[in-house]
């Protein structure tokens, strides 16, 4: 990445590569020169001086003094465990962050509440300059990055550095980012959507990368005012921004947005698309897999359900599932972008060790100016996403809901997405979640989280569940009326956090 930084500096070394904007709300650009320049100082620092044995933790707050950093380190070799500024993990004892054998924390200057038990070292510290020459020939590091942790306990996911390149020129290429281009990412750039939908197909494009100390709809609705081309968002973010942009003039020079981290609702996606100008164009993936179903540009719009089709290089099936109707089982992929493996995971006897997953390498032809090629790859291994999903004859993936998420009911299996879906049309439901719950008796039973316009009552949405002709084992057996849904930092509902008890109301 270091020649590909090169690249850009040596075309235009003054355009600005990186916009952000920090938790203060300043904002402050940095050229394609000085991140390159950064870039080098950093990898000569680590090269000469590695931070540490294991993986160096790096705080990632979204100025080009992280990603300078980023690309420094991985170009030095080293093995680089992403986590957001303000995050719990190093405090957490039992969080694989902390069993993977990290020593070094690497974080901006006002960095607090490092553990005592981890070095520290500053963003200035490893980019001062006169550093000395990079690596030769830069070695190829990679990223650790956590899992959603929505249906579970986090994991923490190897990524080569040469998959989150692959990732970026995947991206430039679906959906046409050049060097014109703007790419506002609001989303944290720790996760797999900003970090190569975001800054790797910035990089790839030579686009300019705009980026928020904190999502805030009016920040958003200020970059977009201010020219952004390429917006990048969650269902969460959607709907937040949605009301801000009220009254406001469309965004005149955004032509694509793109939506990942769950289902987004066709009713939101259509305000969205009225109030942007452009339709929100939803992506599919994984921190395992990247990439895996995208949305292409269509005059038409998308059936419900209908989160695009295969990238380039994706293989599908699907595996039949004895309690679903042909045609119908969980999706199994084959990425060129597969992850290698799970890092600090907890084994059955409650023991922590490290994980390799194996698979046979891919390869990939250089690229070369805007245009880039890759040859035939081959993997024995399928990769089973856990979604269940349903593939038309045009390679359309229509998901289903989570495989473990379908709820069984005295015997009959419901699919809480549906159900969700059906509760979300009532004109006083904010949001919902509907889940299963396990009862004493091991029987599961259907409870639904709901966020409620004030004057409607729970009553109320139970009557429009009758009367929308549900089965009484359709209807849930419990609603909770809750302030807010729980999420995680990517917006996702968090089913962990979601009430169990008997009581609601």
């Amino acid at each position: 990445m270091l020649a590909e930084l090169r690249r850009w500096r040596d075309r235009a070394p003054d355009r600005t590569a990186v916009r952000a904007t920090t938790l203060d709300g300043t904002t402050r650009t940095t050229s394609w020169s000085a991140l390159y320049d950064a870039a080098v100082a950093a990898a000569a620092t680590a090269d000469r001086d590695p931070p540490g044995p294991g993986p160096v933790v790096l705080l990632v707050d979204g100025s080009a003094a992280a990603l300078a950093v980023l690309l420094g380190l991985t170009a030095a070799g080293q093995e680089v465990l992403l986590l957001e500024e303000q995050s719990s993990f190093l405090a957490d004892p039992a969080s694989p962050v902390c069993h993977v054998g990290a020593t070094v924390v690497i974080g901006p200057d006002r960095a607090a509440g490092v553990p005592e038990r981890f070095g520290f070292r500053s963003y200035q510290q490893l980019c001062r300059p006169g550093a000395g020459p990079p690596p030769e020939p830069p070695a190829q590091g990679g990223v650790l990055q956590l899992t959603s942790g929505s249906t579970g306990e986090p994991k923490l996911a190897r990524q080569p550095l040469r998959h989150l390149v692959h990732g970026g020129h995947t991206y430039r290429q679906l959906f046409r980012i050049g060097r014109s281009d703007r790419v506002l990412v609001p989303v944290p750039l720790v996760h797999s959507f900003g970090l190569v939908g975001g800054w790797f197909a910035a990089l790839a494009a030579g686009a300019e990368l705009w980026t928020l100390g904190r999502f805030h709809p009016g920040r958003v609705r200020a970059g977009l005012a201010g020219g952004a081309t390429v917006l990048l968002g969650t269902p969460l973010l959607y709907r937040l921004l949605a009301p801000a942009l009220t009254g406001t003039p469309r965004p005149g020079r955004l032509r694509v947005a793109l939506s990942s981290g769950g289902p987004l609702d066709p009713a939101l996606a259509a305000e969205v698309g009225r109030r942007l100008g452009v339709p929100a164009r939803q992506i599919y993936g994984s921190t395992e897999t990247g990439l895996i179903a995208y949305q292409p540009e269509s005059t038409a719009r998308w059936p419900d359900g209908m989160v695009g089709v295969a990238a380039p290089g994706v293989r599908l099936r699907t595996e039949p599932v004895p309690w679903l109707p042909d045609g119908t089982g969980q999706l199994l992929v084959q990425t060129p972008t597969m992850f290698t493996g799970y890092a600090g995971t907890v084994d059955r006897t409650g023991e922590w060790y490290q994980t390799e997953w194996c698979q046979t390498e891919w390869y990939q032809t250089e690229w070369y100016q805007t245009e880039w090629y890759q040859t035939e790859w081959y993997q024995t291994e399928w990769y089973q996403t856990g979604d269940l999903a349903r593939i038309d004859r045009h390679g359309r993936i229509e998901l289903l809901g989570r495989k473990d998420s379908f709820v069984n009911v005295g015997g009959r299996k419901v699919n809480p997405l549906r159900i969700e879906r059906i509760i979300a049309e009532h004109p006083g439901v904010r949001e919902v979640a509907v889940y299963g719950v396990t009862d004493p008796g091991q029987e599961q039973r259907l409870h639904a989280a709901v966020v409620l316009v004030a004057g409607t009552g729970i009553g109320d949405v139970v009557g429009f569940c009758r009367d929308r002709r549900l089965q009484p084992y359709e209807v849930p057996h419990r609603l909770h009326r809750v302030p807010r849904l729980p999420r995680t930092p990517m917006g996702k509902v968090d089913r962990r956090a979601l009430p169990t008890g008997a009581e609601a109301g």
